[in-house]
């Protein structure tokens, strides 16, 4: 079994063959584009423009140092500019020897599996063979449950940057290939993805979400107690993307999970539920940008008491209140009038909307004091309006008059 990293179609343009040291008529590309045989010679130059020599490695794809007929020396080492474009060719897509995975019973043949650093950029290629590996893991009950009883190897995967993964497995000869992701090596209720088997021969693929030093386990399988060789394919492209922790432009929150009614949805655009908190202290987070409608529902019942001001005069300095809340902190992303909406879920809540620049000061309503803070009769809808700057964060809380308390939508506009 062997890794090896593809190389850049603009390198490969640079390899010029030369004579009889060149390769042959029985030449073969490697899936990286370089066409060379194991032991043959091809045409290299070395940073002081010196002509050289490179000799191609058993592998196929990866080759020994440049060197040059007079010194043996490649003064400034190998040039690898793209002649094209004038640009260097990336480290990372610089071929580099190939690893021997191991034979049935090394790490690749059990959790937590052969360890791979998956590089941004470059394609890792994996040549492996299940025939004689041993049968103990299985997808969860579903598509890829029939990997039970096939031979697999596992790969503990490690992406050095945040992105999408792509991972493909083509299968050849008997192997029929399903492959699964999961997070935790040994339980199948980890599995994340699946792609389940299509057939002897054939090509399955999976394409992930990865944080950056997360460790994720991938199952290569044989459906119906298959196996055989396989060609196993990963490419990491890094980017942004709902879950990896990071509001991003768009987003009204990302709390890394795809879980719904936690205060962020598996799409990043709503905020139902009830997280901990929703106090001062772990306010429920909602990011506004310009032209956006986030909407969520929630309630009041699970909370504490944060917003004890203002009473139903909506005035801070006159009376308290006892109701539970739920606290919203809003940061808005651009200059505008913040709309929210809060509207009872049930015909006996009478709610309150209350809006504060700063969380723990009753006396810093958002705006004009009187105009903040709105409650009117059990069942109806509240609206607050409210001026905001790029960058401000307002503190909204889902209230009730005196002791009220329920469930609600909330709707938060930015137009």
């Amino acid at each position: 079994m062997k890794i090896s990293y593809l190389l850049g179609a603009a390198l490969a343009a640079t390899a010029v063959f030369i004579g009889a040291q060149g390769c042959g008529a029985s030449t073969e590309a490697t899936p990286g584009g370089i066409h060379c045989t194991p032991g043959n010679y091809v045409f290299c130059r070395c940073q002081d423009r010196a002509e050289g020599t490179k000799l191609c490695r058993d592998d196929g794809v990866s080759f020994e140092a440049c060197t040059t007929g007079a010194s043996g020396e490649c003064v400034g080492g190998e040039d690898l500019t793209d002649p094209g474009t004038g640009t260097p060719v990336p480290p990372d897509q610089i071929p580099t020897p190939p690893q021997e995975a191991g034979a049935p019973g090394s790490p690749v043949d059990a959790c937590p599996g052969k360890p791979i650093a998956v590089t941004p950029g470059a394609a890792i290629v994996v040549d492996g063979d299940t025939t004689g590996a041993a049968s103990d893991l299985q997808g969860r009950p579903g598509a890829c449950a029939v990997g039970g009883g096939g031979p697999d190897h596992v790969y503990d995967l490690v992406p050095t940057g945040s992105g999408s993964l792509d991972i493909q497995v083509q299968g050849m000869d008997a192997l029929n290939p399903l492959i699964y992701l999961r997070s935790t090596c040994t339980e199948e209720a980890s599995q994340s993805e699946c792609a389940p088997p299509l057939g002897a021969g054939k090509l399955v693929k999976i394409q992930a979400n990865v944080l950056t030093g997360q460790h994720y386990y991938l199952v290569v399988d044989g459906a119906s107690g298959s196996a055989g060789k396989y060609k196993l394919t990963l490419k990491l492209t890094t980017g942004s993307f709902c879950g990896d922790g990071k509001v991003d432009q768009g987003e009204a929150c990302d709390d890394i999970n795809k879980v719904d009614g936690d205060g962020c949805s598996p799409s990043c655009k709503g905020v139902n539920g009830d997280p901990a908190g929703a106090d001062c202290v772990n306010p429920h987070k909602v990011a506004m940008w310009k032209g956006t409608t986030v909407s969520g529902t929630g309630s009041t019942t699970t909370y504490a008491n944060t917003f004890n001001k203002p009473g139903t005069s909506c005035d801070p300095t006159i009376g308290s209140n006892a109701a539970l809340d739920h606290v919203y902190e809003v940061t808005a992303h651009s200059a505008g009038t913040l709309k929210v909406t809060m509207t009872p879920t049930e015909p006996t809540y009478n709610v309150q909307l209350v809006a504060r620049k700063t969380c723990t000061d009753a006396n810093m309503q958002a705006g004009d004091t009187l105009t903040k803070c709105n409650v009117g009769s059990a069942g109806v809808a509240e609206v607050l309006t409210i001026p905001v700057t790029a960058g401000e964060k307002i503190y909204v809380a889902a209230d009730g008059a005196l002791n009220a308390k329920g469930s609600y939508t909330i709707k938060f506009e930015l137009p």
